[in-house]
């Protein structure tokens, strides 16, 4: 399963939500109002999951600012409930 790590420059509730819809059945993990992982089988590059996220321009302006990274190795201190999570994921 893949899995990305995704930021947003501000707060956005309907990205959040459109993560809560797209990743549900515990394939979603959101850490802070700007940080969220999504874990995916069917979804290959950080472009679509920027889309579906949606981290997008639209219209000549922008609409959400963030960035998709995909998660291939990962160190630090965080709670536990977080490596949990990327070790079911990621297994």
């Amino acid at each position: 399963m893949n899995t990305y790590a995704v930021f947003l420059n501000e707060s956005n509730v309907a990205c959040w939500q459109n993560i809560r819809e797209r990743w549900s059945n515990g394939r979603h993990f959101i850490l802070t109002d700007h940080l969220a992982f999504v874990a995916s089988e069917d979804i290959t590059t950080t472009a679509e999951v920027s889309e579906k996220v949606g981290i997008d321009k639209k219209e000549g302006s922008i609409e959400t600012l963030g960035v998709v990274f995909e998660v291939g190795a990962y160190n630090g201190f965080n709670k536990g409930d977080l490596w949990e999570w990327l070790g079911k994921v990621q297994s």
